[in-house]
């Protein structure tokens, strides 16, 4: 005689009952799965071990005792799918063994799976939707930990064969894995017909959890670092979403946030500014931490272009910890210090791993210089530029410049001085390359440190040469090398393929910008560098006037009614928000649309009337 089951008859029986209700929040509440599980759930995994084993038979009887939780139609379940999962949750509460975590993750993600085929029926997956919520977070929540501890799994991937695979085949995480199955579930949510589709829509049915999924979505993406995989939900939820404005405040916090990380990371820092603005402004005052990750976003995102935190805003709670690394940063931009600035942001540095753990440490670097140059050029235009005559009338007299040499002894001097502060006060000569960049300087890579002052090399050389070839010899002296014909050469002897240099080279440091003839003179190099900075400066409308190549010279012409500062000089912030405010829109939100042109948006302007009568015909000049 088969053992009884009266909790899992009685378990069943609930289940049943909130189906024909509908009620998806109680249901959730009963398809738990974290442990520790209380002592009811106990007794119920009790009774499927004793009597439905693990076992093909076993699986059958149990997904007949499934079929009965739904209503039947012509012999077959109208909702197949969810008997189907109701039997993998039995299943995994009967079979799953949490030490072996790696196992517990593919019955989890395979009952999420199956839950997300529920959740696509048209009548009844909404019923499931906070299930699939649940079995997501939960997912979700075990990869996370996984990824962050992979010695725990790192045997049982080895056991797998998952060490062995390819190295050239892209691997696909844990958290990637789970971004996956909650994406589907988050495209069941978003093309749920239920309700009034598109932007002047508001959610109902599945779609009340587009956002919901979505944020779990990205929150798992930015984990695992492919944010190019939510390029396409940002663009589906600006096709089919109803607009943002009609969910939870939380929801569209969370959502704004990582909206404007992503647009942030795409270097698209205007709508990113405005997005988290608008997360910042609606997150609840006292959740501290969450204001406090929109800051960490949002203050750089507002110094690239050219607005600075306030005191008061570094003051606040939800600021704590930010001042330490945004003013030293605001400071050395005013400052003008190209040098010191790449200094504070180098990855060695205790500030630029906090950047880098953020993933701003980049961005910073590449769009913040550009504001040091200029606050550099700004200096030295104050101290050693023509301001204009103020004797002067009318158009007499040239414009206010800048004569760009000194700008050129001015960059000498802050190498000198950050080399001398570098040598402890050793050497007061400025810094100077004999091939490339004259100011961005990188010390020699490491993999080539040996070869600067070893260039007469021959493979009969010196026991130091042959250290050398054992270290660069396929490049040195490959066995093969295709000659300037294109013709495939070989080189058993090992001979140098470049022949012995007969030149002493040692004074030069391996330059990938090198040249054989240096035709121009140190200052020339370094003029020319300047000149393009100042460039891309006026490119970009940071500042304005234009640049005289013969007789280098910045000059900034108008500059008579407001001054040869605001003229040449603009504010950056009002410059780039100009600029860019002409299109507010922001990819990926959804705001409703604007009232069509007809009733109410007519009355503004009835009764008017348009005098043509001095129009001309179309089509003339």
């Amino acid at each position: 005689m088969a053992p009884q089951t009266p909790i899992l008859d009685k378990f069943l029986g609930s289940v049943a009952e909130l189906v024909q209700s509908r009620d998806g929040g109680k249901l959730q509440d009963f398809l738990q799965i974290e442990p520790p599980l209380s002592e009811i759930y106990q007794r119920m995994i009790e009774e499927l071990r004793q009597r439905y084993q693990p076992g093909p038979r076993s699986d059958a009887e149990l997904q007949q005792r499934c079929e009965t939780l739904v209503p039947r139609t012509k012999g077959s379940s109208s909702w197949s799918a969810f008997p189907t999962f109701m039997r993998l949750y039995f299943s995994f509460l009967r079979d799953v063994n949490v030490e072996n975590l790696l196992e517990t993750y593919n019955m989890l993600r395979a009952l999420l799976n199956q839950c997300v085929l529920a959740l696509g029926d048209s009548q009844n997956g909404v019923v499931v939707l906070p299930t699939v919520l649940y079995l997501s977070k939960v997912l979700a929540k075990l990869a996370m930990g996984l990824d962050r501890q992979p010695e725990l799994i790192a045997h049982i991937l080895r056991m797998e064969g998952g060490a062995d695979r390819e190295d050239n085949a892209e691997k696909v995480t844990l958290v990637e894995q789970s971004a996956n199955v909650v994406r589907e579930a988050f495209i069941k949510c978003l093309t749920d017909r239920s309700g009034t589709p598109g932007p002047n829509g508001k959610p109902e049915g599945k779609r009340m959890g587009i956002y919901l999924m979505a944020n779990l979505c990205l929150k798992l993406l930015f984990k695992c670092g492919k944010l190019r995989n939510a390029e396409q939900m940002f663009a589906s939820i600006s096709a089919q979403s109803p607009p943002l404005m009609h969910f939870p405040a939380s929801q569209r916090v969370t959502y704004l946030y990582y909206l404007g990380r992503y647009l942030f990371a795409n270097n698209l820092f205007y709508p990113a500014h405005i997005a988290l603005q608008a997360a910042y402004e609606q997150c609840h005052r006292q959740a501290f931490k969450q204001r406090n990750l929109i800051l960490t976003y949002l203050i750089p995102c507002n110094i690239i272009m050219g607005r600075f935190p306030s005191k008061a805003l570094l003051q606040r709670p939800e600021a704590q910890g930010l001042a330490e690394q945004f003013e030293p940063l605001c400071r050395l931009i005013v400052r003008g210090d190209y040098l010191a600035f790449r200094e504070y942001l180098s990855y060695e540095s205790q500030q630029g791993q906090w950047f880098a753990r953020k993933g701003i440490l980049l961005t910073l670097r590449n769009r913040c210089e550009i504001l040091v140059w200029r606050s550099f050029c700004r200096k030295v235009f104050i101290h050693g530029g023509f301001l204009g005559d103020p004797q002067a009338q009318g158009a007499r007299g040239p414009p206010p410049f800048l004569y760009l040499h000194k700008l050129l002894v001015a960059t000498n001097w802050l190498q000198t001085r950050s080399k001398m502060s570098l040598t402890n006060g050793t050497n007061h000569a400025p810094y100077t390359s004999a091939f490339g960049s004259q100011i961005i300087s990188h010390p020699t890579d490491p993999d080539y440190i040996g070869l600067k002052d070893r260039l007469n090399i021959s493979t009969n050389g010196t026991n130091d040469d042959h250290k050398l070839m054992e270290k660069y010899g396929d490049y040195l002296a490959p066995t093969a090398f295709f000659d300037e014909g294109g013709y495939l050469e070989n080189n058993a002897s090992g001979e140098l393929i470049d022949g012995v240099p007969d030149s002493d080279y040692s004074d030069y440091s391996l330059d990938p910008y090198a040249e054989e003839n240096i035709l121009e003179s140190q200052s020339a190099l370094l003029m020319g560098e300047l000149e393009s900075i100042l460039a891309s400066l006026l490119t970009q409308g940071l500042i304005r006037g234009y640049l005289t190549h013969r007789n280098p010279r910045f000059a900034i012409p108008g500059a008579r009614l407001r001054g040869a500062l605001p003229t040449g000089f603009p504010n950056v912030w009002e410059t780039i928000g100009t600029r860019e405010s002409e299109d507010d829109s922001v990819p990926g939100w959804v705001k409703p649309a604007p009232a069509m042109l007809g009733g109410s948006a007519l009355a503004g302007i009835g009764g008017r009337v348009v005098n043509l009568s001095g129009a001309r015909p179309v089509g003339l000049q």
